[in-house]
C-alpha cells in the first residue's frame, strides 16, 4: 500500500469544492528478529518488522507510531524522528504487550538513546516504555538561536540508567522563555553520570527542564543530583515538579562512584525565571555529604516567585546537610506545609510557614511508607493551598477539618484512602 493510498479518505467533488484528503497515521514495527530489507509497507505488520531502530525511524512521518519489540538494541539510537502535532504526536515506544526493549548505545563514543539535533523542528514527539542504558545521554534535545529550541516532548514510563554524562539534557533560550512544554512522567532514573576518563562523575540527572514543563510521578535513586532547573546563561520559567520520589541521592559513602562530585541535590533552581511549583515530592535516605541540599534555590532573580508545598523529607544522613536552602537575595521562595524530619539543618532561608521538623509519626518510614498515623502532629496543621487539590497518592485535600502537612493527606476519621499511584519504595 502506498503512503498516498493509506492516507486518502472520501473525495467529494461538487460546486467547485476541492477533494478532501485525510491522512491516517501508520504503525511500524522493529524487532531484533526482523530484517532491514523489509520495506516500510511490510514493516507495518508485526510479522515483517525492521531489524534496527534507525531503519524503523526512517519509515515514519509525523503522527506515526513505531513499536519496538522486546530485546537489546546495541549501538542504536533514536535520532531526529519526524515531528508530530498537538493532536497527533509521533510515538516511539516499546511493545506494550511484551517486555520493555533495551537501547544500549555506546556512551564511550557519545551515542545517545534519543537525540534531536534540529532545535525547533523537534516537537510533539513521545518516547514511551523503553530502557536506555550506558548512553552518553539517555536523551539530548539540542537547540540554539539559529535552529530554535525543542518543545512538546513527552518522556513517559521509561528507565534511564548508567549514563556517562547527564541523563536528560534539554536546550532552551537565554531569554524569552522559548523551548519547553515537555512532559516527563512515570520514569525511573538511576546511576546518572557514572563517568569515564575526561568526564568526572555526578552530573545532573535532568539538566534543564525547559519552560512550562511538568515532571511528575518519576522515581530518582542512586544519583548525585536529580533535577536541575539550570543551564549556564539561560532563563527558565513555570516548571511544575510534583509527586516524585528521590532516595539514595548523594550517597557518596556507599555509591563510591559519586565521590568527587561538587554538589548533591534532589532539586535545584539555579537560573532566573521563576514561577516554579514544587510540591508533593518525597526525599529520603539521602545526603552523606555536608553539602547535600534536598531542595536548593541559588542564583535566581530578585523578582522570581517559587513555591515549595507539601514535600516530605526524611533521614538526611549528614547533620550539616539541608532539607531546604535558599540563597539570600533570590526573590520570593515560599516554603509551606513541608515535613523535614531528621533533615539535617532542615530549612534555611525563604518565607517559611506551617512546616514540621519534629517527629510526624509516619506509618512505616523504615520501609518508605510516609502515610501519617492518626496521632500525627502534621494532621490539620497545614495552611490552605487551593492550587494543590490532591496529595501524593491522589487523595483530595483536605480530608479533615484542615490541610495536613507533608506529601500525604490522612483520611478523615475511618474513611478509606483513595487507591495509591506511585510507590515511594
Amino acid at each position: 500500500m502506498s503512503r498516498l493510498n493509506r492516507a486518502i479518505s472520501s473525495i467529494f467533488l461538487a460546486g467547485g469544492l476541492l477533494p478532501t484528503i485525510t491522512v491516517q497515521a501508520a504503525t511500524y514495527y522493529v524487532a531484533t528478529t526482523g530484517s532491514d530489507s523489509n520495506t516500510c509497507v511490510q514493516a507495518q505488520t508485526a510479522s515483517r518488522p525492521k531489524q534496527t531502530i534507525p531503519a524503523g525511524v526512517k519509515c515514519l512521518v509525523g503522527g506515526d507510531t513505531l513499536i519496538i519489540k522486546a530485546g537489546t538494541y546495541i549501538d542504536q539510537e533514536i535520532i531526529n524522528p519526524p515531528a508530530g502535532s498537538a493532536s497527533a504526536y509521533t510515538v516511539i515506544k516499546g511493545d506494550p504487550s511484551g517486555a520493555r526493549p533495551t537501547l544500549d548505545p555506546d556512551g564511550a563514543t557519545n551515542q545517545r538513546g534519543f537525540y534531536c539535533s534540529k532545535g525547533e523542528s523537534c516537537h510533539h514527539i513521545e518516547i514511551r516504555y523503553i530502557e536506555v542504558t550506558t548512553a552518553f545521554n539517555s536523551v539530548k534535545l539540542y537547540g540554539d538561536a539559529k535552529v530554535g529550541y525543542p518543545h512538546h516532548i513527552n518522556l513517559i514510563d521509561n528507565i534511564f540508567c548508567d549514563t556517562v554524562h547527564t541523563n536528560i539534557a534539554i536546550a532552551s533560550s537565554p531569554s524569552g522563555f522559548i523551548g519547553g512544554d515537555h512532559l516527563i512522567q512515570g520514569n525511573t532514573f538511576y546511576r546518572t553520570g557514572i563517568g569515564r576518563p575526561g568526564y568526572p562523575p555526578g552530573h545532573n540527572t535532568i539538566y534543564n527542564t525547559g519552560n512550562r514543563s511538568v515532571l511528575e510521578r518519576n522515581v530518582f535513586h542512586n544519583l548525585a543530583n536529580g533535577i536541575g532547573i539550570w543551564t549556564h546563561g539561560i532563563t527558565v520559567q513555570n516548571v511544575t515538579i510534583r509527586d516524585n520520589v528521590f532516595y539514595e541521592i548523594g550517597r557518596s559513602n556507599t555509591d563510591t562512584w559519586q565521590q568527587g562530585n561538587g554538589s548533591f541535590t534532589a532539586v535545584h533552581i539555579s537560573v532566573p525565571g521563576g514561577g516554579h511549583k514544587i510540591y508533593n515530592n518525597i526525599v529520603y535516605n539521602s545526603g552523606d555529604d555536608p553539602g547535600f541540599i534536598a531542595f536548593k534555590v541559588w542564583q535566581s532573580s530578585l523578582t522570581d516567585i517559587n513555591v515549595f508545598y507539601y514535600n516530605t523529607i526524611y533521614d538526611i544522613k549528614n547533620p550539616k546537610a539541608h532539607s531546604f536552602w535558599v540563597q539570600v537575595m533570590t526573590g520570593t521562595n515560599i516554603i509551606k506545609n513541608n515535613i523535614a524530619f531528621l533533615g539535617g539543618v532542615t530549612i534555611t532561608g525563604g518565607i517559611q510557614s506551617n512546616n514540621l521538623t519534629t517527629d510526624p509519626s509516619f506509618k512505616d518510614p523504615t520501609n518508605a511508607d510516609f502515610h501519617l498515623l492518626k496521632n500525627s502532629a502534621a494532621i490539620d496543621e497545614g495552611a490552605a493551598v487551593a492550587t494543590v487539590p490532591t496529595d501524593f497518592a491522589g487523595v483530595h485535600r483536605p480530608q479533615g477539618s484542615g490541610y495536613d502537612i507533608g506529601a500525604y493527606e490522612a483520611p478523615a476519621g475511618d474513611a478509606p484512602l483513595a487507591p495509591t499511584g506511585l510507590s515511594a519504595h
